[in-house]
């Protein structure tokens, strides 16, 4: 696929990616369980008279870990002639990030509706195995591998963007932001600090996530430099006479 092909299809998906933090937000916020933390009976029994929010917040992470398939080689693209050795390194982590998360989310889609009839229609034996073993439905349960590892993917990917100039300064600052606040949602939910988790999941998956990406995307679909060598810089998107005149080259 040439260039311009790939950074169409992967802005198109980065927005997707970016839509899709919207969707999950929304239903973060309409989803009255999401407020329960430490009674799983009470948890349980709101899931079972209405899951909807959560399995719509779900679906959320699940189809926008499979569109950032589409949007991570793109935008990798961007800075790998820069250091090539970070970003296939952080590139490879952030596919274990979203692929983690798609199959978590998907997992969730599928049997928290089960669980939650079970558990409306159980008796106390059931019950109580359904909340003491309602952890082992996550492939991820400290975030380590859907968050922690997420972060340095966007920090390099900025950093030498901002660096190199390959980007508007002030998307690098957003993305740079994202990459700290992915970090601390992990930390925040493996030492147990809400408030960590709280402002790092507000700031980060509600306000950086979404801007990042749609801008990040939009920027890709209407074309950037790439960098083609020591001082020489040629635009991914050049069309028509210009493409093929060679007159879409910087000089």
């Amino acid at each position: 696929m040439d260039d311009n092909r790939m950074n169409r299809l992967g802005g198109t998906c980065a927005i997707l990616v970016g839509v899709s933090y919207l969707v999950v937000t929304t239903f973060f916020v309409l989803d009255p369980t999401q407020l329960i933390h430490d009674d799983k009976h009470a948890l349980w029994t709101g899931l079972a008279e209405n899951g909807t929010p959560r399995i719509l917040y779900y679906w959320g992470y699940a189809l926008g870990a499979v569109f950032a398939f589409g949007a991570i080689p793109a935008i990798a693209d961007l800075v790998r002639d820069r250091h090539e050795g970070w970003v296939r390194w952080t590139t490879g982590l952030a596919y274990l990030s979203f692929g983690v998360t798609a199959v978590e989310t998907f997992r969730l889609v599928t049997v928290t509706p089960l669980w939650a009839a079970d558990y409306a229609g159980g008796d106390e034996t059931v019950r109580t195995a359904i909340v003491t073993t309602d952890l082992l439905l996550r492939l991820d349960p400290a975030t380590w591998l859907r968050f922690g590892v997420l972060g340095p993917f966007f920090l390099v990917v900025n950093i030498l963007a901002l660096r190199h100039g390959l980007l508007r300064p002030a998307l690098t600052y957003v993305g740079i932001a994202l990459g700290v606040l992915t970090t601390t949602a992990a930390l925040g939910v493996a030492l147990g600090i809400g408030p960590m988790v709280l402002v790092s999941a507000v700031l980060g998956g509600a306000l950086a996530a979404p801007v990042w990406f749609v801008w990040i995307g939009v920027t890709l679909r209407r074309g950037v430099p790439r960098v083609a060598g020591p001082g020489a810089r040629v635009p991914v998107v050049a069309t028509g006479v210009a493409a093929r005149s060679g007159e879409g080259r910087d000089v």
